[in-house]
């Protein structure tokens, strides 16, 4: 039976090829995993790949019993629609806006390079999860590599400038020179591989402090305009923080999909999430692998154009599309 491998797990095995690291390869192995079609033509390449993710973690915990490795190295498991680490220069108030925007509870302190490791929390925005994660702060001679590492392994970058210091412009764009000179160019379009070591990454920009840097709010949403989606706030107020979440789902590449059976209202309690660019096709994959040698035809509201039409597989779902799934 033939594998008919999907793009996005020929891109995280291209990943694995690539990788340097056992984090990287982890990572991308897991990526594979989630994303390989399920049937009997990949169930060997299934089990090859979680023979190796069990081994790679085995050899994780080995080193951290130990204590060897060569240092500190984290990895941070995906949870949620899709993962998004929080990026920026010292005292910028990232785990601030962490601790207002999930359950995770930072140590918070008014001096910079508190945070050490990357501490994780899940956002709810309407109804999806989305994961953020709190990384210690870019800065030369500073940061370790495996910082770097995962702001590579994430969905999305959200860089945050610290309003409240005069000299946040220059600040903000050292962090992205940093991030440059580890070959991670951030951009305002979807991410994408350049070449064998060079990638584009997703990114939001993120105004945080605004309270006490008003004056400088609508001189970041300047320098932002051209080259990231952006939304200013202040964690101590609240005031932003709901286009802070809103700006931080739309840059996560994330869309929702509801399905509807024959003859019933769609089912609005808990969507689907699946990466921007997939098909009507790759919809019905995810929702039973099952159901594609049996499907007849798929309806659609949504999408502009679409009010219970048939829909091509191929077409790319919009976020909130309504599938109804018809099988012989």
């Amino acid at each position: 039976m033939p594998a008919n491998l999907t793009p996005a797990f020929l891109a995280a095995r291209d990943r694995f090829n690539r990788a340097k690291t056992d984090e990287e390869r982890l990572d991308a192995l897991q990526e594979m995993l989630a994303t390989i079609p399920k049937h009997k033509g990949t169930e060997k390449l299934q089990a090859d790949i979680k023979r190796r993710i069990a081994k790679l973690k085995e050899k994780a915990e080995q080193q951290r019993r130990s204590g060897k490795g060569g240092g500190a190295v984290y990895h941070v498991p995906r949870e949620g629609a899709a993962q998004v680490t929080l990026v920026g220069p010292p005292n910028a108030g990232k785990s601030s806006l962490l601790a207002a925007l999930t359950r995770a509870t930072p140590e918070i302190a008014p001096y910079p390079f508190t945070t050490l490791r990357p501490l994780p929390g899940m956002m709810t925005y309407e109804d999806v999860q989305i994961q953020l994660v709190d990384l210690p702060p870019v800065a030369r001679d500073y940061t370790e590599g495996w910082v770097y590492g995962l702001v590579r392994l994430a969905d999305t970058v959200a860089l945050c400038a610290n309003l409240e210091s005069e000299g946040w412009r220059e600040e903000v764009e050292e962090v992205i020179r940093l991030l440059a000179e580890h070959h991670t160019l951030l951009t305002g379009g979807p991410s994408r591989q350049l070449d064998w070591r060079t990638m584009e990454k997703r990114t939001v920009a993120l105004g945080l402090k605004a309270d006490l840097g008003r004056e400088r709010v609508g001189a970041f949403r300047a320098w932002a305009e051209g080259k990231f989606p952006a939304a200013a706030a202040s964690a101590a107020t609240g005031e932003g923080l709901d286009e802070v979440k809103k700006l931080i789902f739309r840059g996560s590449g994330v869309v929702r999909v509801y399905t509807k059976k024959p003859g019933h209202p769609p089912d609005l309690s808990q969507p689907y999430t699946i990466r921007e660019g997939a098909t009507v096709l790759n919809v019905v994959e995810q929702i039973h692998k099952d159901f594609v040698s049996r499907l007849r035809y798929v309806r659609l509201w949504g999408s502009g154009r679409f009010d219970g039409q048939h829909a091509p597989l191929d077409h790319v779902v919009q976020d909130k599309d309504i599938v109804e799934i018809h099988l012989s």
